[in-house]
This record gives structure tokens, sequence and C-alpha cells, in this order.
């Protein structure tokens, strides 16, 4: 490997990793893109010729004109119906380009078990119950009678290899990819727990659930190779609580950072917005400069990409967002005012320069809405 990106959200998820990954990839040399999903988020793109992709176990870099390689990780969660749509609905590009899938054979299924087995208890913690957890709660288990990993999927015969192939065919890329899932903020390890996903949300867990090894990326020099490239928006969300039939609220997806407060998508004149698999209203907090210190400093970030920048109200609170974002060396490199390639701007110079460019685009785009 010569280069591995790696994209972490360092809010609650949904900040346009699979925008930031589109549009690299589109612009890059990448030749593998890798993912450790689950079905749990949805992953939205669209490339330059207007074609939508909204993925929950495909990267979206395999739109990138030189990607030849699409891996999913020992760390995947894989609902094979789910895979194999997505793998169809890109069947011309995976054809036109002669792409590979090497599927790590210890990635774990999600069956319709367990989906079903998280209907009713894991509605306190506003999950998404797409039956993540259980299939990762059975792996877990290590029953040699009830496995269910990718290598005894027949659906996916064909696309699950042997650990070593995976190993050697990553090894093998030049410019990896990867694409990171749902938030930091999430993470079981550092977010408001029990409020979490089921695991680690973090650079180093996404190296380690795409079965990338030290020895690939840390160079005889002990110089590494791997780039980890922030997301985050001007306003993060959370996932919906839950609420009965009566209109009672029986579930909570969380509390936010002492330095934010929860508000209304109508408060800064925007539409609600729904959750990408369970469509479901999201819920939207003011920006927090403590959650993207904690976040950056963790993943080792020193490159972010801000998105919803056209949601932004005032040019003060703008410079305010971006110089928290940059308040030691990391750099807002690129912006983001919705879900396609031409909706991205990639900003270089010095900070004053930098700076310039984000606020004059911000004007473009809130003139572009009046």
């Amino acid at each position: 490997m010569e280069k591995v990106d790696v994209i972490v959200d360092l809010q609650y998820g949904s900040t346009g990793k699979g925008l930031l990954v589109g549009y690299l990839a589109e612009n890059g040399p990448y030749d593998a893109v890798v993912t450790a999903w689950a079905p749990n988020a949805g992953h939205t793109y669209i490339d330059k010729d207007g074609r939508k992709f909204i993925h929950t176990h495909l990267a979206n870099g395999i739109v990138g004109p030189a990607v030849r390689k699409v891996f999913l990780g020992p760390g995947s969660l894989i609902n094979p119906q789910q895979l194999l749509e997505e793998i169809e609905q890109c069947r011309d590009i995976i054809i036109q380009k002669n792409i590979e899938f090497y599927i790590h054979p210890h990635a774990a299924i999600v069956t319709d078990r367990h989906i079903e087995e998280e209907a009713g208890p894991m509605t306190k913690i506003g999950s998404t119950k797409k039956g993540v957890g259980a299939a990762m709660a059975q792996r877990i288990r290590r029953d040699p009678d009830d496995q269910n990993i990718a290598a005894h999927c027949e659906e996916l015969y064909g696309y699950v290899v042997t650990t070593e192939e995976y190993r050697q065919e990553l090894k093998n890329s030049e410019y990896v990819l990867v694409e990171g899932a749902q938030g930091y903020g999430l993470s079981m390890y550092h977010g408001f727990y029990p409020y979490t996903t089921s695991r680690d949300v973090s650079l180093w867990q996404i190296l380690a659930d795409s079965g990338i090894q030290a020895a690939d990326v840390v160079d005889k020099y002990r110089v590494c190779k791997v780039r980890a490239l922030g997301t985050c928006r001007t306003y993060p969300i959370r996932v919906a609580n839950r609420f009965d039939e009566t209109g009672t609220q029986v579930g909570y997806s969380g509390p936010c950072y002492n330095d934010q407060v929860e508000i209304a998508f109508e408060d800064i004149g925007q539409k609600t917005e729904l959750t990408t698999v369970t469509k479901l209203p999201r819920r939207i907090f003011t920006f927090s400069g403590q959650q993207i210190e904690e976040a950056i400093r963790h993943n080792g970030v020193y490159e972010v990409f801000l998105n919803f920048v056209n949601y932004v109200r005032s040019e003060m609170e703008l410079i305010d967002i971006v110089q928290a974002i940059e308040r030691k060396d990391t750099q807002v490199r690129w912006i983001g005012v919705g879900p396609g390639y031409h909706d991205v701007r990639q900003i270089s110079g010095d900070r004053a320069e930098r700076m310039q460019k984000i606020v004059q685009h911000w004007k473009e785009c809130r003139n572009d809405t009046k």
C-alpha cells in the first residue's frame, strides 16, 4: 500500500461521508475501496453525471475511475439481500471496470431472526432495529453449531474469499480509500453510553474492522501511510426518539455535549430531515466545539469536510464554526451544501484565504436559495 485515506465521521453520523468518498474517488487515484459497515445507516452520493447511490454496504467510492477492487472487512455486518441488490444496481460499473469483490470470511451475517430479535426491546435507545446488535452478539458467542459468518453464507458464494486472499489483495492495492460508518459521537467506547451504536467508531477501530494490518501502513522508517479525513455538519443530528401509537415517548436516542442545545429544523429555516434507512425525523443540534475538538484529537484528523454550510444563518456564525474546527493544526479543506459531486468545493490556501473562500461560497449558496 502506498497510501490509505480513512473517512471518519466526527459527530453523530449523517455528515456526508458517502459524499466526500464519492467526490475523492472521482478525482483521485484510488484503486481499492473498503468498508466495514452494517445495514443500519445509508450513505448517499450523486455523481458527476447525476446518478444517485444510496448504499448500506457498498462503498460509494466504487464510482472512482481507477477503482478495481471492493473490500468488505471482517468487522462488517452484512444483510446479504441488501448487498446483492446494491451490487446489481452497480452492475454496469462493475462490468465496465472489471471490479473484483473481496468479502472477509469472518464478516457477520444479519438475518431475519436478528431483525425480529430487535423489533421490541431496542426501542428505549432509539435503535434503527436492523438486527445489527443481535447479529454481532451471535458472532461474539462463537457457537460452533450456530455461526453467522460470511464463510457459511451460500447467498454470497463467489464474493467471499479466504483470510489470506483478503489480506494479500488488500496489501497489493496501491491507493486505498476507507469509508467509515456512523459517527465518533456514537461510539460505544467514547460516546454517551448506553445511547450509542453497538461498537467503537474511531480511526483505530475502522482500520481493524477493515482488516488493514499495521505492517502494511507503517514502513520501516516508522512513517505512517494513513491519513484521517474528518467529516462534520454545521448542525449535527441524531436519530429520532421513539414514540408509541398514542404519541407517548418510549425511546430516547441520547443527550448532547454541554456546549450545544437541541433545536428544531424550523428554527434555521430548513425542512425536517428524515433518516436514510428508517425514514424517521432526525433530531438536530447546534454546533459543539467540544465535540469536534475531542473527535479530531482522538482520531488524528488534520483535514476536515464541513457539510451543510447552507444551513448557517450568518457570516459570523460560519466563521465561529470554522475557527472551532481549525483551533490548532486542522484545516477545513472541503465544504458541502448538498448530496452531489457538484455540491462540494475544495478549499485551498492559507487560513485567511480559506476563510475568505468559505464565506464567499456560503454567500453564493444563500443567494441561490432566495
